[in-house]
């Protein structure tokens, strides 16, 4: 019986993506990789689509649990699309925008 191998993702795999530290309730930080679609403004011919983050990498000690993850991924989602978000409104800020 051979015991399934673990897979690192390469910094190649991770190029493009948003990073975001999730520290479990137990105190577990998993380092977590997404990817990032903006929102698309309704127009008369299309309904528009809010931000949305998909979870692609979630590692511990650089080794891939994201498919242990199972509702967990859903909080991990909402949680760095609001903490993009706050980053997005505090850029703003600094430069005036706001």
């Amino acid at each position: 019986m051979s015991i399934p191998t673990r897979y690192q993702p390469t910094p190649d795999d991770l190029k493009g993506l948003y990073n975001h530290r999730f520290e479990t309730s137990g105190g577990l930080v998993i380092d977590c990789y997404l990817s990032y679609e903006a929102e698309e403004r309704e127009t008369r011919d299309e309904p528009g689509s809010p931000a949305n983050m998909e979870l692609v990498w979630a590692l511990v000690g650089g080794i891939d649990i994201s498919e242990v993850l199972e509702d967990l991924a859903e909080t991990i989602e909402v949680e760095a699309l609001e903490d993009l978000d706050g980053q997005i409104d505090d850029a703003k800020f600094e430069r005036g925008d706001a």
